[in-house]
């Protein structure tokens, strides 16, 4: 499988702190189900990623080996779109994880109270935001995502499973 900047993915990660993501989803959630509990942006073919771990910044995909995940394209995105809307991105490389937006998350009130710095799922929004195929992204989740990507018309499926490792 071949991987493109600008593909997009959320994972279940085996993290402790999974747990209560997922559980605070599902609390929240239409449909009463939450799986995925991190999202990222491919910004390299051989898997280099930008997420939203403990600092904002760059990684590899074979970091979620083992883990389910789901890999998507929105059916817009091109080549010099994503390097249009990486540019208003890469501000956040190296910066913290803001902690207590999870909070924030939690009361519903994310995407009311904005700060400088996103949470994964909101900088996966931001770039789509930023390439102008999406109107808001903060207080956007994970399963917020991935729900809005298994039902859209205007994403294509590139993997769902359990990821073996980028080849």
């Amino acid at each position: 499988m071949t991987l493109q900047p600008g593909m997009v993915f959320v994972v279940k990660t085996g993290r402790v702190v999974s747990n209560i993501i997922n559980f605070c989803q599902k609390v929240k959630a239409v449909d009463n189900k939450s799986f995925y509990t991190h999202a990222g942006i491919i910004v390299g073919s051989y898997g280099k990623t930008f997420e939203a771990l403990a600092k904002v910044g760059y990684g590899h995909i074979d970091h979620h080996k083992g883990c389910p995940i789901l890999i998507v394209k929105h059916n817009g995105m091109t080549e010099e779109l994503f390097k249009t809307a990486f540019d208003e991105l890469k501000y956040l490389d190296g910066s913290m994880y803001p902690v207590p937006r999870l909070f924030l998350h939690l009361l519903g009130l994310a995407k009311f109270i904005h700060w400088k710095y996103p949470v994964c799922s909101e900088l996966v929004a931001k770039l789509e935001h930023e390439a102008g195929l999406r109107r808001n992204w903060w207080g956007i989740n994970p399963d917020n995502l991935a729900d809005e990507w298994l039902i859209s018309k205007h994403y294509t499926i590139i993997y769902q499973g359990k990821w073996e490792g980028h080849k």
